[in-house]
């Protein structure tokens, strides 16, 4: 199975090196699965996802962003998207 590590998909370093973690979240689009190697799990939400495509603009790998309950902006990774990257 693929492994994706995001950072160098969205080519940010991790914030603490030596807190890397072997956490790897399984996902599955169009029949294929990839490994998406994560720093850590905080938990899974109910939320409302919005486009950014129409409210800024298109940004790979990233189908839209949500506002959590805090105030923070999530963004929403596009798993097709980075599905069809592991098959190149």
């Amino acid at each position: 199975m693929p492994v994706i590590e995001l950072e160098k998909v969205f080519q940010i370093p991790r914030f603490d090196f030596e807190k890397s973690s072997d956490i790897m979240v399984v996902i599955e689009s169009d029949g294929s699965r990839v490994a998406l190697l994560v720093d850590e799990l905080l938990g899974q939400q109910q939320v409302v996802v919005k486009n950014l495509e129409s409210n800024y603009r298109k940004v790979p790998n990233v189908s839209g962003a949500t506002i959590l309950g805090d105030g923070k902006v999530a963004l929403i990774l596009d798993t097709g998207a980075l599905v069809r990257r592991s098959r190149h």
